[in-house]
């Protein structure tokens, strides 16, 4: 409500200055409300940071309970003719590996022109003729309609090269006087040998005259005696979980060795007790308490859920879980080397986790099986990483059936939240309509003392003229 500054101007009080601290007693109730609202929204963004350090700590939980991470492999060989790549599919083991012929890709080449941007192409009746190129491995043709401009080496090949399909062009200058028009395929292999064709100007056509400067070649090797035929030299659909990349020919079988790594093993625990100290941290930060004065107010510098019943719960919950006893050679997370540091971290965070590299990777190296026993378990009730993947899925759950924690705390807040905004309107409403009274009073009591006045100076004046 604006400031009221012309009251009493008739009858000389100060009504203006009480109508101001009338107002201010007024919008004093709103700012209890205020305040709640406050209180309210710091604990809904708490709730929002907790949700994002619990939805991260899943995803690297989840990552921990598939098996293939844990079947993750590596090539230990050093090979020549050849490179590969492999994923938890491929199975452990030698390969016997002979590359018997890289792929290549088509080249073709025009006859010699004396120049690179003479015209070539004969008249037309709408100044136009459509350059098409097939090749049986694309879906489509390509196609590029050529203006007489367009007609000379340098033309045809920019022409191409802008309609970005499989196929490139150079202009070669062989010589003096000398230049060819040069086409080749990008992708290699004879499923991508190109025909050319010029439709609508027979003379270009006859120009070109294009002829074959190198032939394509599929690539072919062998493993294990079993041979394989591919127009790439990538491949990756011949035996399940590798990819090889052919370079060259080999003078020689070479062997491919196929080995178990515990990289990939090392960097999902590694992961996952990041994201787990992570949230440790985040419980620190929105639970923390700063001790005041007593008879004092609640110091402003706490976690805006300090004393939150909802968060001890969760952090009891995933805490419990690193206590359950999984069946097998490893039935706790210490046993691998994973313990919680009993120190407070700088952050406030009770409880992370530290990793002794050396006893995890032994316990790597030495029996991989049992400790992907130790986390993955039967995939559906057991295995540390699936109960906690479970425990996390429930905890943030957001579905209307079973709502997780994090989603009814988060309802609960925001349906208060709207309560109070209601209650602030409302009292908003209320003052407005209180201070339009006063106003309405202080206007009337100005205008009546202001007639007193006025009669009491005819008055005086009347009885000073006698």
């Amino acid at each position: 409500m604006a400031t009221i500054s012309n009251l009493g101007v008739g009858s000389n009080l100060d009504l203006t200055t009480l109508y101001n601290q009338l107002e201010t007693a007024e919008q004093s109730k709103l700012t209890t409300i205020t305040n709640q609202q406050n209180t309210y929204n710091a604990q809904l963004s708490a709730y929002g940071k907790l949700q994002s350090a619990l939805t991260s700590l899943q995803t690297a939980t989840a990552n921990l309970g598939k098996v293939a991470t844990w079947n993750s492999t590596t090539v230990s060989s050093t090979n020549t003719s050849f490179s590969a790549v492999t994923t938890s599919d491929a199975a452990i083991g030698n390969y016997n590996v002979n590359v018997i012929q890289v792929a290549k890709a088509q080249v073709l080449t025009s006859g010699s022109f004396a120049a690179n941007n003479t015209q070539l192409g004969g008249t037309t009746a709408d100044g136009t003729r459509k350059l098409t190129i097939t090749q049986p491995g694309t879906k489509d043709p390509l196609e590029v309609t050529l203006s007489d401009s367009d007609t000379s080496l340098t033309g045809i090949a920019n022409a191409i090269n802008k309609a970005n399909g499989n196929v490139s062009a150079t202009v070669i200058k062989a010589a003096d006087n000398d230049y060819r028009l040069m086409l080749t395929s990008k992708s290699t292999g004879t499923d991508f040998d190109m025909t050319v064709s010029v439709t609508g100007d027979d003379t270009l056509q006859q120009a070109l005259n294009l002829s074959e400067q190198s032939a394509s070649k599929n690539a072919i090797v062998s493993v294990n005696d079993i041979s394989i035929e591919r127009s790439s030299n990538t491949i990756s659909d011949a035996v399940p979980g590798m990819t090889l990349t052919l370079k060259s020919p080999s003078t020689a079988a070479e062997t491919l060795t196929v080995a178990r790594t515990t990289d990939a093993n090392n960097k999902a625990i590694t992961d996952w007790v990041t994201a787990y100290n992570s949230l440790q941290s985040t419980i620190a930060s929105v639970t923390k308490y700063v001790a005041v004065d007593a008879g004092t107010d609640q110091s402003s510098n706490n976690g805006a859920l300090v004393g939150d019943n909802n968060v001890r719960s969760i952090q009891s919950q995933l805490r419990s879980l690193l206590t359950n006893v999984q069946t097998g050679t490893y039935g706790i997370a210490a046993q691998l080397g994973i313990t919680q540091d009993p120190v407070t971290g700088s952050d406030g965070a009770t409880g992370n986790l530290k990793i002794d590299t050396t006893k995890l990777t032994k316990a790597l190296t030495d029996n991989p099986q049992a400790v992907q026993q130790y986390f993955v378990g039967d995939g559906k009730t057991t295995g540390f990483a699936t109960q906690m993947n479970n425990t996390l899925t429930q905890m943030l759950d957001t579905s209307t059936t079973s709502s997780g924690v994090i989603k009814n705390a988060q309802d609960g807040i925001n349906s208060t939240l709207k309560t109070l905004k209601q209650r602030y309107d409302d009292m908003s409403d209320t003052i407005d309509s209180t201070m339009a009274r006063y106003k309405a009073q202080f206007t009337s009591l100005d205008t009546l003392i202001s007639k007193l006045n006025n009669t009491a100076s005819y008055l005086t004046q009347q009885f000073s003229s006698k």
